[in-house]
């Protein structure tokens, strides 16, 4: 059981005894204040606050981040307000612990991709404005798995998975290996209950082989480097649970036959012993040439440096071996929280850090992304990746991720760099701008000022920072574009009224429309009516007395009943009438599908099938999307493509075509060609609506031999 106590000594500790520790023990007492009075381990919520603190301090972080690791939760327990806690705590740390708070709320999304994807989004939003929210999370999550077993929780496999989708990713990605590592286990342990009992057991079997191996590895390296007047310091490693059950699955081998299973650091006292010493290595062990890794030259973005090595002794035995300075293994065993952690003389947290700019770079990719799919992919894409080093024409190293592109490069050097980019000199050579790099290339971008980002690049980019940028520009450029024909409608309109613009402009009547609609302001109302998401008719009973109104509607009905059929659109657009609307190619739609619209500058308004590709890729604004629905009294017949293909029997054909005639369908289109003895035929037909298209298909589809479906295309 943690005490109190054993934090604040621990904090007195890496703090020489300068900070006034009187706020913990004010955070203490708050915490068992917000603790539920349970009959059943009535002290639980307690000793989780003590072991969220304990992690942090651990850490050697900061007096703010310990009180906020004591104080996560309280608020979900709603015996303290945020007011309270800035009251009593000060404004830093109430900042702190609403941001968890938040992050916490999350777990009442029920669907589990959405809630996954809300949560780190939570977390990386919050993080990016302040660093130790990130730290009081993992530490919070490591405690939760670290209790779990203790009590029969049906969630646990749940949040095991949640944990290494997020948590563990995040905890490598700072550097936080330790944390990575252990969470990773107990994951493994929760998901894998079977195959973790078995790695354990494997394991505590061969415990004194493993030992007395790493004890003569130890001695033996410890001569080695002594003869050659190396003095350091080593130690031995065996691989965790979850990354020995990762490597047997993936190379299908058992558990005695992994290579790398255990591990031997080396720490000295400088780099050039580093290289050194792993030329020692070299000389006297086998090496696996392929496995070498310079983490020196080329540290990893938050900042660990090591040098990895695979070798192999005289007798067989495979092992690993890192490298390293005493101040790089600080920074392996406590990542970027070293940057973080409370130094003499500064008790308060630094504002920025080029080794956690990543998350900066991740807030604002996040922020654009349109659904819960897209802004996983992007998190995954952004942790997961490995890197690549390349080299401006000065010779600075620039990290991109394994598979980024000259784009890539140019929004890592500068956003108008990126916003400009024409294509690059890549060692000398011309190349275009989806060119992908290789480890130590050296470029040079090449810019026109008339060059903007186009939506192609979004296929290419692969950073977070390139892409957040890309989908930033072309967000803004359309809602510019939203705006002008929004303020084109609304200048027509009021011409239709008979008003005078700049008196419509000044009017108390508009400034009170907006104010109730709901709008910020007129530019809001513009982009709204650009988008198609107001109806500019509106304005009729804003600006015209009711008599005017009552003249408009009739005149309206008596042009729309003389107009016929034809001037019936089969849709109707968020109930805007002087849309101009057209039917998409790609999909095709007929009355009774599942449609959505989507609004294209100076076109109008494209109906597509909901589940349309070029509608789900969310490859565009999601505000451009508008909803849309079928017409009750439209009889208006529409196009749509079938492709079929069947044997080239000709009495096969003529099957097909006396269902089309028995149907009394138009055909507009019927392209035949023969495939490998096999008959393609494309046909576009008018139809009725869905209903009738099911059954032309099903018909179609009960033809011997008759494969028929709908076409569809992509639009690029």
């Amino acid at each position: 059981m943690i005490r109190i106590e054993e934090i604040i000594s621990t904090f007195k500790e890496y703090t020489e005894n300068k900070i006034d520790c009187s706020p913990i023990q004010k955070a203490y007492v708050l915490a068992a204040k917000a603790q539920p009075y349970l009959k059943i381990f009535p002290s639980n919520f307690l000793q989780t606050a003590l072991s969220v603190a304990k992690v942090l301090v651990d850490l050697k972080l900061d007096i703010q981040c310990v009180v906020s690791g004591l104080l996560n939760g309280v608020l979900a327990e709603g015996k303290i307000s945020i007011d309270e806690i800035e009251d009593l705590m000060g404004n830093e740390t109430a900042s702190i612990v609403a941001g968890m708070h938040n992050i916490r709320s999350v777990s009442k999304i029920v669907e589990d991709k959405e809630r996954v994807a809300e949560k780190m989004r939570q977390m990386i939003f919050a993080s990016s404005k302040d660093i130790r929210i990130i730290f009081i999370a993992l530490a919070a999550r490591l405690v939760r798995m670290r209790f779990g077993n203790r009590l029969y929780n049906l969630r646990m496999p749940t949040l095991a998975q949640e944990t290494l989708q997020i948590y563990a990713p995040i905890a490598d990605r700072l550097g936080l290996s330790h944390i990575k590592v252990e969470l990773e286990d107990l994951c493994f342990s929760y998901l894998y209950p079977r195959e973790s009992k078995e790695i354990q057991l494997f394991c505590q079997n061969n415990e004194n082989t493993h030992s007395q191996t790493l004890s003569l590895l130890n001695n033996e390296i410890k001569q080695l480097l002594a003869d050659n007047g190396v003095s350091a310091s080593i130690k031995g490693r065996i691989k965790h649970h979850y990354s020995i059950f990762l490597k047997s699955n993936k190379i299908g081998i058992d558990y005695d036959q992994l290579h790398d299973l255990l591990g031997v650091r080396i720490i000295v006292s400088n780099i050039d012993e580093c290289y050194k010493v792993l030329g020692l290595i070299n000389s006297y062990y086998q090496p696996v040439t392929e496995s070498f890794k310079d983490y020196i030259s080329f540290p990893k973005p938050n900042g660990y440096q090591s040098l990895h090595i695979d070798v192999y002794t005289k007798s067989g035995i495979g092992f690993d071996i890192q490298i390293r300075t005493t101040e790089m293994d600080g920074v392996a065993e406590r990542g970027v929280a070293a940057h973080w952690a409370y130094k003499a003389g500064n008790d308060s947290a630094p504002i920025s850090s080029e080794n956690t700019s990543w998350l900066q770079d991740l807030s604002i990719s996040l922020d654009v992304a349109s659904d819960a799919r897209e802004s996983l992919e992007i998190f995954t894409r952004e942790l997961f990746s490995d890197f690549v080093y390349v080299f401006t024409p000065k010779g600075k190293i620039i990290k991109l991720q394994s598979g980024a592109c000259v784009i890539d490069f140019a929004y890592a050097i500068h956003t108008e760099i990126g916003h400009n980019c024409v294509g690059a000199k890549v060692n000398g050579r011309n190349v275009a701008i989806k060119t992908k790099l290789k480890h130590g290339d050296k470029i040079e971008i090449l810019t026109s000022s008339k060059q903007t980002p186009s939506r192609d690049w979004l296929h290419y980019a692969v950073t977070s920072r390139a892409l957040g940028k890309i989908r930033s520009f072309l967000k803004k450029e359309e809602r510019e574009q939203a705006e002008i024909l929004g303020k084109e409608l609304f200048s027509d309109k009021t011409a239709k009224m008979g008003k005078r613009l700049k008196d419509v402009l000044k009017s108390a009547e508009l400034k009170s429309f907006l104010s109730d609609a709901g709008y910020a302001d007129l530019s809001s109302y513009y982009i709204h009516l650009g988008y198609g998401k107001a109806n500019i008719n509106e304005l009729d009973n804003v600006f015209l007395p009711s008599s005017q109104r009552k003249l408009i509607a009739s005149k309206s009905t008596v042009k729309s009943s003389a107009s016929n059929l034809k001037s019936k659109r089969a849709v109707k657009i968020a109930g805007i009438d002087n849309m101009m609307v057209r039917y998409a190619n790609c999909c095709n739609p007929v009355k009774g599908d599942d449609i959505v619209g989507l609004v294209t500058q100076g076109q109008g308004v494209s109906i597509h099938l909901a589940d349309c590709e070029n509608i789900t890729s969310k490859s565009f604004d999601p505000d451009r999307i508008v909803p849309v629905e079928w017409s009750r009294s439209s009889s208006e017949k529409l196009p749509v493509k079938l492709k079929l293909s069947f044997d080239n029997l000709i009495k096969t054909n003529l099957q097909i075509m006396k269902v089309l005639v028995s149907a009394k369908v138009v055909l507009l289109e019927n392209n035949l060609k023969l495939i490998d003895k096999k008959t393609q035929q494309d046909i576009k037909i008018l139809v009725n609506d869905a209903e009738q298209l099911e059954r032309i298909m099903g018909k179609l589809n009960s033809i011997k031999s008759v494969s028929a479906q709908r076409a569809h295309e992509s639009i690029n």
